[in-house]
């Protein structure tokens, strides 16, 4: 999955699923943990699965007997587990300043500390 791919949504999916790699998410679940509607949810879970890093799976119910619909669960592949950290980590050393930056870029000094 591409950089590019990784929208907040994305990173707020990714950041759920990390918690515990073993947790099986139904939808709903992963919705109210990552905090995004499903709009958001349904294409970043298709890129995922596209890309290797989640597999699904249909609960094996009878909807009557349950009351309700059959769930979809979601889980992260060993392979997504890997690729999601590196992905953060090089999302996250993208938004950082270059150690070039003047130090004005970053913002005043705090109370007491000497920029000298």
């Amino acid at each position: 999955m591409e950089q590019k791919h990784l929208t907040p949504a994305a990173v707020r999916i990714i950041q759920a699923f990390l918690v515990d790699p073993t947790h099986r998410f139904y939808a709903t679940e992963l919705m109210e943990t990552a905090r995004i509607g499903s709009g958001s949810l349904y294409p970043a879970l298709a890129r995922m699965e596209k890309a290797g890093w989640v597999v699904s799976q249909s609960e094996d119910i009878d909807p009557r007997e349950k009351g309700r619909p059959a769930r979809h669960y979601y889980s992260m592949t060993g392979e997504g587990v890997r690729e999601a950290h590196i992905a953060l980590v090089n999302l996250s050393e993208s938004v950082l300043p270059p150690a070039s930056s003047p130090g004005w870029l970053l913002g005043p000094a705090p109370r007491g500390v000497s920029t000298t």
